[in-house]
């Protein structure tokens, strides 16, 4: 407990030090201040405009605060129970259940690894056809494709370091040169899922 106090006690300090230059709502803990501090800082580092963040304890609320803004044009800050769209952070959730369901053995509704039963539109095209529509978009795409889950995850990671300097080149080249003509910003397609088999637990 001494050193949580004592941590919170320093992210106290740092923040009165550093504030925080958006708005802050939702009733303070002060025993949870390095939440805030945290919080603040990340979203000043990632220039992000807001966020909430809530934090349960055997099923209650002990932590809810909103910091930044919802919605910038309007001033609008964002509160403790402010609605985000969480994209495909819901993902990270969904597999979390489906491995709890295999490992009390229940059964799984296999559905095209949890994707829709037809291909969509992109899929069905021709590879060319579909490289030359992404660049009639404005982007450079990038494709990978295989079988392997291995091989796969190292061609991944290789595209996205590729794609990430592509894009510190852009923004750099915009900044000394105040280059305003619009870029080709990379893009690759979604399609990739996860491995049949996690940890020896099977079932996707």
């Amino acid at each position: 407990m001494r050193l949580v106090l004592l941590l919170a006690a320093s992210a106290v300090a740092v923040s009165a030090q550093y504030p925080f230059p958006g708005p802050v709502t939702g009733q303070p803990v002060p025993s949870m201040a390095l939440l805030d501090f945290t919080m603040e800082k990340l979203l000043t580092t990632y220039q992000i405009p807001g966020g909430a963040l809530a934090v349960s304890n055997k099923g209650a609320l002990i932590y809810a605060r909103g910091f930044g803004y919802a919605d910038t044009a309007s001033s609008t800050p964002v509160q403790p129970d402010s609605l985000f769209r969480t994209a495909s952070v819901s993902k990270t959730f969904t597999a979390a259940v489906v491995l709890k369901l295999i490992e009390e053995g229940q059964p799984i509704l296999h559905r095209n690894g949890y994707k829709i039963t037809n291909p969509t539109v992109l899929a069905r095209i021709e590879h060319e056809e579909l490289e030359q529509f992404l660049r009639g978009c404005g982007w450079t795409p990038h494709f990978v494709e295989g079988d392997d889950p291995e091989t796969m995850h190292q061609l991944m990671a290789a595209t996205m370091e590729t794609a990430i300097e592509n894009i510190r080149q852009i923004q750099e080249n915009a900044r000394k040169n105040s280059d305003t003509t619009r870029a080709r910003w990379p893009r690759w397609p979604k399609g990739w899922t996860g491995p049949k088999v996690v940890d020896e637990l099977g079932g996707f």
